[in-house]
């Protein structure tokens, strides 16, 4: 098992005509706590994606039917759905959603109070694209945040996440720890004090990233590239299902891929439940909220697409 930092990845701007894509081996995502599934994955032709949403915020919610953590990656979904994203490199479908969703947030926001920096509805996301490469294929990604996808190919596995945010949700889950959990209270008062004191650092040198509508996000993304065979296997997780492994300790990452394939991600999901349920005040597995949204897409590369 190989687990390197993200590296720098450079997009040769060129569009990209694709002959290949993506055949969907599984997909499951369940709600947690909160009344609304805020995870959403996708394809689209050579692309696929996961993002992961939440919002936390002052006065009045700008939506009212969906959570506005809900809206803003069915927002980026339908502008990653309907983009013509073989002919844009990488960085030009970040500017498309940057710029894009950052209108859609200031047509919500008529006749609302303005927010701090930073309040409202965030997201964090992983997008993949694959190419044909000789006999082999190239995968290409870009990613913010805490969602996570595990590459296996070839006896070998690798995970691109972005734990930047990792010491601020260490300290969410300190204060939610000190509170205790209550039933019926998805987020202790003091935790959300400190979700709310972190984001001072949203989108900050120093500090962590994620699609923001009223803040700029595109300088903290990272770019990864691997070229894998036919026979790759990808999963592309939130941090809700990966607790398996970080929170739970259940699986290590190469035993939650097998269990995947042999399994399947509705199985995981579900044993994933009873261990949060047996755990339902936090005392064995720390953390904020008892159950997270969970979601899991399994891949493999798919010529003549």
């Amino acid at each position: 098992m190989t687990r390197p930092a993200p590296r720098a990845w450079a997009d040769d701007g060129q569009a990209r005509s694709s002959r290949c894509g993506w055949q969907v081996l599984a997909r499951a995502s369940e709600r947690g706590s909160a009344p609304f599934n805020d995870d959403l994955a996708g394809t689209e032709g050579a692309h696929a994606w996961i993002l992961d949403g939440s919002a936390f915020f002052s006065g009045p919610p700008r939506v009212t039917d969906l959570s506005e953590g809900a809206w803003l990656v069915s927002a980026a979904d339908r502008r990653l759905g309907a983009a013509a994203l073989d002919a844009m490199s990488l960085p030009d479908v970040a500017q498309m959603l940057e710029s894009g969703l950052a209108a859609d947030y200031a047509a919500l926001g008529e006749g609302h109070p303005e927010r701090p920096p930073g309040e409202g509805p965030s997201a964090v996301f992983a997008l993949l694209r694959i190419r044909p490469e000789g006999e082999l294929f190239r995968v290409e990604a870009m990613l913010l945040g805490d969602v996570s996808v595990l590459v296996e190919d070839e006896g070998r596995l690798t995970r691109w996440t972005d734990e930047r945010v990792a010491p601020f949700e260490a300290r969410t889950i300190a204060a939610a720890q000190a509170a205790g959990h209550s039933d019926g209270v998805v987020i202790a008062p003091q935790a959300l004090a400190q979700i709310i004191e972190n984001r001072r650092w949203l989108n900050r040198e120093g500090g962590y990233w994620a699609i923001n509508p009223s803040l700029p996000w595109r300088p903290g993304l990272r770019f990864v590239s691997q070229r894998v065979s036919a026979q790759a296997t990808l999963l592309l997780a939130s941090d809700g299902f990966m607790r398996l492994v970080d929170v739970m300790q259940r699986y290590g990452e190469v035993e939650l891929m097998r269990a995947v394939k042999d399994r399947g991600v509705d199985s995981l999901i579900a044993e994933l439940r009873r261990l949060e349920r047996e755990d339902g005040q936090a005392r064995r597995y720390a953390r904020v909220k008892i159950h997270d949204d969970a979601t899991a897409l399994v891949l493999q590369p798919a010529a003549g697409r």
